[in-house]
């Protein structure tokens, strides 16, 4: 076997959706054919490539180490063509991953709390990966490139070929000591006295800040950056800095006191796409996670059955 010509794609395809399930049954159902037929289709690949693709034995089917390298290829391969077919056909095809690229960004909780219902949504079809996006541009390009399937950031972005809706906002709130508060008269005096820190990577909510205490007048005397919010936290608790957090009623900030030195700060977050995957089930999962996410989670939120049944787990294996 020399050239793609040479390859029976009915034989790889067999081959990948036996090593997916591993299991010669499983996969006969999906593909529609006798488990049988499968398994003849298995021997003529092997025969073809000159490999040992599985390791046969009565626990079941076990991938080699060049059935495994073959495995990694025919996945990336199918799961492209099932993207393929996904975009230019009238129907919900699913069978690939979908990859969310998130913003690094304090809003973190926020963002993955999106994700979270939207596998919900998706998970019948295929599953939900995330990826760390360390600022906006890099989050675009990614989509562009079609590294991301979908992805959520604190900018709307203004390219023709990118659509974005909002999916929700959070409030920002100032921590600080609770002793150290009780110190002070007027709360905008200790933002401008005792040392604000900073997130290293996340510039722009760092320059939102930036604005929106310029527009009550303060002006910090000195900031800290750091990468590490445990560490700031330490020295928050402390008395050494302010640091701002994600307002979250639900966590639990001993020893420290939130404060506020106007109207609070509101950050939006967006989710973007690529304008061409407009018809991809992946996205139209998303469109209507974001138009149902106003009144209600997910019908099935809490229910612990749902990746059971869409997992297909055979009754033989639950109590």
């Amino acid at each position: 076997m020399k050239r793609l010509k040479d390859i029976n794609w009915n034989h790889l395809y067999c081959f990948y959706e036996v090593a997916k399930a591993q299991s010669l049954k499983s996969a006969a159902v999906v593909i529609g054919v006798a488990s049988s037929t499968i398994s003849e289709q298995l021997k003529k690949l092997e025969q073809s490539l000159g490999l040992k693709l599985f390791i046969r034995s009565s626990k079941g089917l076990f991938l080699t180490k060049d059935g495994e390298r073959l495995f990694e290829h025919a996945r990336e391969m199918f799961e492209a063509g099932s993207k393929l077919l996904d975009n230019v056909s009238q129907s919900d095809v699913g069978g690939y991953p979908v990859t969310v690229g998130i913003e690094e960004t304090i809003s973190f909780d926020v963002a993955t709390e999106f994700v979270s219902q939207y596998w919900d949504v998706f998970t019948p079809f295929g599953t939900v990966n995330t990826s760390r996006q360390m600022e906006h541009d890099t989050l675009v390009e990614n989509l562009l490139s079609g590294q991301l399937d979908w992805g959520i950031s604190l900018k709307n972005s203004s390219r023709k070929n990118i659509e974005a809706e909002k999916i929700g906002s959070f409030q920002l709130t100032f921590l600080c000591a609770s002793e150290l508060y009780s110190k002070f008269i007027d709360p905008k005096d200790i933002i401008r006295n005792i040392p604000l820190a900073q997130s290293s990577w996340d510039t722009g909510l760092n320059k939102a800040i930036e604005n929106y205490l310029k527009k009550q007048e303060i002006y910090p005397k000195e900031t800290i950056a750091s990468d590490h919010f445990s560490y700031v936290k330490k020295l928050c608790a402390r008395g050494r800095c302010i640091i701002y957090v994600a307002e979250n009623p639900l966590d639990d900030y001993e020893g420290l006191r939130k404060f506020q030195v106007a109207e609070p700060l509101q950050i939006e977050l967006f989710a973007l796409w690529k304008k061409t995957n407009e018809n991809m089930l992946s996205i139209k999962k998303l469109r209507e996670l974001i138009k149902s996410k106003l009144s209600h989670v997910p019908s099935r939120y809490t229910d612990l059955d749902l990746q059971i049944e869409v997992s297909e787990v055979s009754d033989e294996l639950l109590r």
